[in-house]
């Protein structure tokens, strides 16, 4: 073995099986440069190389086709599960429910996938079922503010989320089906802790007041939007104007005392309110605060009512009300009111139906 070798093996490191520096720059496998080597040395050291990379190659394009595999399995099981909604009224929703596949508290494999749903047991509890009927008319025992915010989602409901959650409390999301980019953040709400409600898909009185079936075909739309979101549809309801509107009487006499009733026949349940921050017209944050802590109607003491339920909007036009909401929730905090989400045992709020 001559001198010049000697030097040459002297210098090698098992760091050199990786990669070693190069005159040019940048750090290159040591295998483009096997060549170096004396007595084809390199080529035997690229060949125990070679195989072992194969190897590794192939156990990751194993484990990506599996989890392929499974994705799309996932997705397949998720349509086949979800007939479509459209014309099948209630009993095709609980169908659809019914037929989806078993998965973490009621969410479909495809739920789960992308991050919808929920694992409190929320969608077992609050899907509409027909056979819970025993709803709450008394109170719930304690100082309690129900936020329920219509319209939604909008470009301000990321700006409303946080504010609940700084402040640390949950809402009701009556949603409608005009935006829908912004669909996502009804799932988001969700997955926050808040309860989403359904409120209309198009908000035009003279098409959903035309008929009883005109109603229903209109809440079965916006039932599909929030079921898409979270995996199920909820119980939770308002009707656009609430159920003492009279405008309603312009397209069809007596609709709104047919539709509280059949509703809960249905499932659901409806939900008027007690307070509202008077923002279904333009004002002023000021404003909308002053509105939002008045005394509850028919009574001269704000804290005399221990159940609220407060109406406010979400829609691109209603920065006034994101403004003002951090005024309203310290007042009732204040007062020693918790805010919270509409649940299957929270008061129940009906106005006198005239029409």
């Amino acid at each position: 073995m001559n001198d010049a070798y000697r030097h040459r093996r002297s210098r090698s490191h098992p760091s050199d099986r990786t990669s070693r520096p190069s005159a040019r720059g940048p750090m290159v496998p040591a295998v483009r440069s096997a060549s170096v080597h004396p007595a084809g040395r390199g080529h035997r050291r690229a060949a125990a190389i070679g195989p072992l990379r194969w190897e590794v190659y192939f156990i990751i394009g194993v484990i990506l086709a599996l989890a392929l595999i499974f994705f799309a399995g996932g997705i397949i099981a998720s349509i086949k599960a979800r007939p479509a909604l459209e014309g099948t009224g209630v009993a095709g929703i609980q169908q659809a429910q019914a037929a989806m596949p078993d998965s973490p508290r009621g969410a479909s494999p495809l739920d789960a996938l992308l991050g919808r749903g929920s694992s409190d047991g929320r969608p077992a509890s609050f899907a509409v079922d027909p056979e819970k009927t025993d709803w709450n008319y008394g109170d719930n025992g304690r100082k309690t503010v129900y936020l329920t915010i219509d319209d939604g989602p909008s470009e301000n409901t990321q700006a409303v989320l946080d504010i609940l959650d700084r402040y640390g409390c949950k809402a009701t999301f009556f949603v409608v089906g005009h935006n829908e980019e912004y669909f996502p953040l009804i799932a988001e709400a969700f997955k926050r802790g808040h309860t989403i409600g359904m409120h209309t898909y198009s908000h035009d009185y003279a098409e959903v007041y035309s008929s009883p079936e005109a109603y229903f075909a209109d809440l079965d739309a916006i039932s599909a939007v929030v079921q898409e979101q979270i995996g199920f549809v909820p119980c939770f309801i308002r009707f656009p104007g609430g159920s003492s509107n009279d405008v309603s009487a312009d397209y069809c006499p007596g609709i709104m005392t047919q539709l509280a009733d059949e509703v809960q026949q249905r499932g659901f349940q409806y939900w008027d309110w007690n307070l509202s921050v008077g923002d279904g017209s333009e004002h002023t944050a000021e404003e909308i605060l002053g509105y939002g802590t008045e005394p509850v109607y028919g009574s001269d003491d704000p804290a005399a009512t221990e159940n609220i339920v407060l109406l406010c909007h979400d829609s691109a036009t209603k920065g006034t009300t994101v403004e003002a909401l951090p005024g309203i929730i310290e007042h009732y905090q204040q007062l020693g009111y918790s805010f919270e989400a509409l649940t299957r045992d929270s008061w129940v709020c009906h106005h006198e139906i005239l029409n």
